[in-house]
């Protein structure tokens, strides 16, 4: 920082965003799933990462500042939806369709930040979109695992057969980067699969539908997305 004027946009700026990200709710539509919003699904992300930092450096020693350029990657991957107000629920957005003008937004949003702070940001916002580096792949894969995870602890949601096969594909689309995060999507994958058993065995307090639904073998399971936000009665 250069002087008193460059403290101050920095201030300015984590105020700005932290609050918009507070506001801003994710899972809009989705029945099952209550709470949430883009700034604490950052704080599960950053928990999320710190738990296998040490596995992640003992797996890719060669990498210089790996569990570094992830966690930044991390935080700031969402601040298109920060700058545009909103968030579109995962089942219903179309990826990667704005992805330059998303670039263009976030490099105007932290250009009052100064040169070296935009040179550091910038590029790891970018290579996020693209996918187009180990950093960016590893963000990717924690970003789809914390977005699972809320379906998965408030369990109802994962009756719907559609609502679980999406969580499934969801996990294994970001599969193949690293040992340490294939791990977690097999373990995510078990959850989903294991609470569907016990479900089955328990359908106390569940719709008359909800033994049909859970007999339904997710694993391989063909996923109708329509159905995805539908309610248990309803389906």
């Amino acid at each position: 920082m250069k002087n008193p004027t460059d403290s101050k946009e920095i201030l300015n700026y984590v105020s700005g965003f932290q609050t918009k990200a507070q506001g801003i709710r994710r899972f809009e539509g989705n029945p099952y799933v209550k709470g949430d919003n883009i700034a604490e699904h950052l704080s599960r992300l950053m928990r999320l990462l710190i738990c296998i930092a040490p596995q992640l450096k003992a797996e890719f020693p060669g990498e210089q500042d790996l569990v570094e350029k992830v966690l930044v990657t991390l935080h700031v991957h969402d601040d298109d939806e920060v700058i545009d107000g909103f968030d579109i629920p995962t089942a219903l957005k179309v990826h990667n369709e704005k992805d330059g003008k998303e670039i263009v937004d976030f490099e105007q949003s932290v250009f009052a930040l100064g040169d070296v702070v935009r040179d550091y940001l910038v590029p790891l916002f970018r290579s996020f979109r693209k996918k187009d580096t180990l950093v960016a792949k590893i963000a990717k894969a924690l970003d789809n695992i914390a977005g699972n995870q809320l379906v998965i602890e408030q369990e109802i949601g994962l009756v719907n057969p559609d609502q679980a096969r999406f969580a499934i594909e969801y996990a294994e689309k970001v599969r193949g980067t690293s040992k340490v995060v294939d791990l977690l999507i097999d373990a995510q994958i078990q959850q989903i699969v294991e609470y569907r058993k016990i479900a089955l065995n328990n359908l106390k307090d569940l719709p008359a539908n909800a033994e049909k639904l859970l007999q339904i073998d997710v694993l391989n399971h063909v996923l109708d997305k329509a159905k995805i936000n539908l309610p248990l009665e309803q389906l």
